[in-house]
């Protein structure tokens, strides 16, 4: 069994269960404290902590964030509510809701810049998709593109992408040039 939480994590993934145990010694929920978790983002959701002693204990269900929520950066606030309807912000942060990989569909975890190479290959190749007159990339429509300029923009894609994959290493162009022979520097 994991370790138990005493915070919400940084990330998680949406479609799973996260729970943590909350101990505020100046708002017990013996005390007659209730506790409430709200994320703020793309989606929003409440959660109302359970008594266990004097402590909460926070559970977002997978079914909270499967389905139709939002992953991306959320701010998150813990607010305490007293007997007598006095209401305290306890603690805040943000947390990273990590996309429901079980919920996946075909292509819809690639990056743009993956659609947008491959988009580019089909062009080069003189094969766009059935149906496909053109598309836009960058600003510039790929049907009125010449392939020229395709290439470079796919060389620069790819570099990118590269760089995205492995940020430690850095590419960069090597310029070369050739000359005719017989031609003495």
């Amino acid at each position: 069994m994991a370790q138990e939480l005493s915070t919400l994590p940084a990330q998680f993934a949406a479609g799973t269960t996260v729970c943590y145990r909350r101990r505020l010694a100046d708002y017990p929920a013996s005390g007659g404290w209730t506790l409430r978790l709200h994320l703020a983002g793309a989606s929003v959701l409440a959660i109302t902590a359970t008594a266990d002693g004097n402590d909460f204990i926070v559970t977002i269900a997978a079914d909270d964030t499967a389905g139709g929520f939002s992953p991306g950066l959320y701010k998150w606030v813990e607010r305490v509510t007293g007997a007598e309807g006095e209401v305290y912000e306890v603690a805040t942060g943000s947390v990273t809701v990590r996309p429901n990989l079980a919920e996946a569909t075909e292509g819809s975890e690639q990056e743009w810049i993956e659609r947008a190479i491959a988009a580019l290959k089909a062009h080069i190749e003189g094969r766009l998709p059935t149906g496909m007159e053109s598309y836009q990339i960058a600003g510039r429509v790929v049907a009125k593109m010449p392939v020229k300029e395709a290439v470079g923009l796919l060389t620069s894609l790819e570099s990118r992408l590269a760089n995205l994959k492995n940020p430690d290493f850095v590419t960069r162009p090597v310029l070369v040039s050739f000359t005719g022979p017989g031609f003495e520097r």
